[in-house]
């Protein structure tokens, strides 16, 4: 996404038209100056959204959105790069479908390097198997052995939750995913309009700074 800024100053646009040498120099000081002040507050009004919107269980999701000033090109004035570095962020701001055989967890979150490695565990040990659910869908069970104690822990405590069971028996059949053909995300973050309410005091402050100069 990008946004421009227009300073409508007569002042600021008069000295923008004596570009140059030293003035250029100091008109780029400015600006980042500007952007910097101001990137905080944009960085961390975009985490507080971020957070009020979805549920965030560790924290570097939030870390991973930021607001920072781009300046290593002499010839260009600074700008501000607001993002995320996770790269699946934007289907939450857009929304949009993943296609494809996808295996959903059931009864909660579960991260997606421990779910694989639960899973082929559970493969490898003869013990997952699928059965059709009551909308049509394949779901992933297991059976509660002693010996696949280890990978169905967690599998077990978020079923007995969800289904208000206070103790499984040995053998009985636990649900741990769902096969879908396609996840349909809604957008559920609007972070460019939080970014556009704040560019007139990001202009203030950039034309605030380019009147100090000399």
């Amino acid at each position: 996404m990008k946004m421009a800024i227009r300073i409508d100053s007569t002042a600021a646009q008069a000295q923008l038209r004596r570009w140059g040498g030293e003035f250029r120099t100091q008109v780029q000081q400015a600006v980042r100056r500007a952007i910097t002040r101001e990137a905080t507050e944009i960085r961390e009004d975009v985490r507080r959204h971020v957070g009020s919107q979805m549920t965030v269980v560790r924290r570097f999701f939030l870390k991973g959105f930021t607001a920072k000033v781009l300046a290593r090109d002499p010839n260009r004035l600074p700008a501000l790069y607001v993002g995320s570095r996770i790269p699946w962020a934007g289907m939450h701001e857009f929304g949009g479908t993943i296609t494809g055989r996808l295996l959903i967890p059931l009864h909660g979150r579960v991260g997606r390097k421990r779910f694989k490695a639960q899973i082929a565990e559970l493969i490898r040990g003869g013990n997952a198997y699928f059965v059709q659910g009551r909308q049509g869908n394949l779901v992933l069970m297991a059976e509660n052995l002693r010996e696949h104690d280890r990978p169905l822990a967690g599998f077990k405590r978020r079923y007995r939750q969800a289904a208000g069971i206070k103790r499984l028996q040995r053998g009985a059949d636990i649900p741990i995913a769902v096969l879908v053909p396609r996840v349909v995300l809604r957008k559920r973050l609007d972070i460019a309009r939080r970014v556009a309410g704040r560019l007139p005091r990001l202009a203030a402050a950039i034309e605030t700074q380019i009147r100090r100069i000399d």
